[in-house]
């Protein structure tokens, strides 16, 4: 085994033991116990489980960018465009999510508060998810395909709901076909649950919303 395989394995042994028992109740220990390599090998790869995890997370966060950011709502001109044009950009964010299922188990379950260096960097993941879908936001409403709301404020909307399908689906389980609902999903963050809009109530609270900020 070559050095680089030797680093994948301490790596893949690690994501492993955060995954099933939490990152919080992982030592260097367990990671050397399970990859089966002296502690020297272990420090000669890495200063502590800590930057295993940042890794983990900067590489996760990355791939998970590009895939939001491939939604590029500006192609879609009517509501039914842009819901297609979503749908099937959607499906390339669901194949990631698939591929890395241990890291979203792990992220959507992490508890915090505890330890600020790991708040941190659950934090900057979050961060740049955040940043990518008020990128959407901001590029939709220039485009006229979506409302001018608050693309801070409905970010957090956004990650909010699509966090807890993301928990009912991975980890409880009670989602058996991601791909079956998520047309509902789609249509959810597109238009909302009511039947009919009061036009002088819209058009009043539209009034009060100012123009989107230019930056995150």
């Amino acid at each position: 085994m070559n050095k680089r395989e030797r680093r994948e394995l301490i790596i893949d042994c690690a994501k492993s033991l955060f995954v099933e028992r939490g990152f919080h109740n992982v030592t260097v220990g367990d990671i050397i116990e399970k990859a089966r390599i002296a502690r020297s090998t272990f420090y000669a790869h890495f200063t502590s489980k800590d930057e295993i995890f940042s890794l983990l997370m900067d590489d996760f966060s990355e791939t998970l960018r590009r895939s939001v950011l491939a939604i590029n709502i500006s192609r879609a001109g009517d509501g039914r465009q842009l819901a297609s044009e979503i749908r099937s950009m959607t499906l390339g964010l669901i194949d990631t999510l698939e591929k890395n299922a241990d890291l979203v188990r792990l992220l959507v379950t992490a508890s915090q508060g505890s330890d600020s260096a790991f708040d941190r960097k659950i934090g900057d993941f979050y961060g740049g998810v955040l940043a990518a879908i008020r990128q959407l936001l901001w590029e939709g409403t220039a485009d006229g395909n979506v409302k001018p709301l608050d693309p801070h404020i409905i970010s957090y909307a956004i990650l909010g709901s699509i966090k807890q399908v993301l928990i009912q689906w991975l980890v409880y389980e009670e989602i058996s076909d991601i791909r079956g609902v998520m047309d509902d999903i789609i249509r959810y963050h597109l238009h909302g649950i009511a039947t009919r809009v009061d036009s002088e109530a819209h058009e009043a609270a539209q009034a009060q919303i100012p123009d989107p900020v230019k930056g995150v």
